[in-house]
């Protein structure tokens, strides 16, 4: 069912693969390249999602500045009252920090589009791109350790790092997410982690382009 809805986002990405197909000798330069044309088609939704992250991030930092005092001197209902109250003035409910990781969210049905389009894909059999043997497999670049993946979510993180510095809880939510992730893809095909790491990449270029 989830493929089926999918299916437009799939087979758009297929197409933009075999088009860089045509233009490349190598596969893992064409997936890197359709990596960074899908980042591109998502700016506008990115750049959205960037803004609501920022938003929320600064409404979360003007609370705990202001709940920071109340926690000191109230407790139990009391505090709940003051807290409630505080999050009226801002017109805050803790679901909305959820939108904190509005980018993630983006880029998650992408990620799934990824994951179907990549799992058995038969014409990354016997290809490999440097250091990687086949890209229809994990890479096994340290023996049983996949290397690929652990790159995928350090880079994860330092983006994370860069665009939350003194947010430390959205720092800590990309942390759970990347942790996620990497146990998703762990073991998948290499060429699916390659994509993923050139989405990370073009997301940080353009995240320090937007932070000017």
């Amino acid at each position: 069912m989830v493929e089926i809805i999918l299916s437009p986002v799939i087979g758009l990405m297929q197409l933009i693969l075999e088009f860089y197909g045509l233009l490349f000798s190598s596969t893992g330069l064409s997936i890197l390249f359709l990596s960074f044309t899908i980042s591109m088609i998502l700016l506008p939704l990115q750049t959205r999602a960037g803004r609501l992250e920022q938003r929320i991030a600064a409404k979360i930092e003007s609370i705990d500045r202001e709940l920071q005092g109340v926690r000191g001197k109230l407790k139990g209902e009391a505090l709940f009252l003051a807290t409630e109250e505080v999050y009226k003035r801002h017109h805050y409910h803790p679901i909305q920090s959820v939108g904190i990781g509005a980018s993630i969210l983006v880029m998650l049905p992408v990620l799934v589009s990824a994951i179907f389009m990549f799992s058995g894909n038969t014409n990354l059999s016997e290809k490999s791109f440097l250091f990687i043997g086949d890209l229809s497999k994990p890479d096994g670049l340290l023996g049983d350790v996949n290397v690929l993946p652990l790159l995928m979510s350090a880079i994860t993180l330092a983006d994370a790092r860069l665009r939350f510095r003194t947010d430390k809880k959205s720092q800590r939510r990309f942390l759970v997410v990347s942790v996620v992730l990497l146990a998703i893809v762990y073991n998948m095909a290499s060429g699916l982690v390659l994509y993923w790491i050139g989405s990370n990449i073009a997301s940080m270029i353009i995240n320090r382009v937007r932070s000017g």
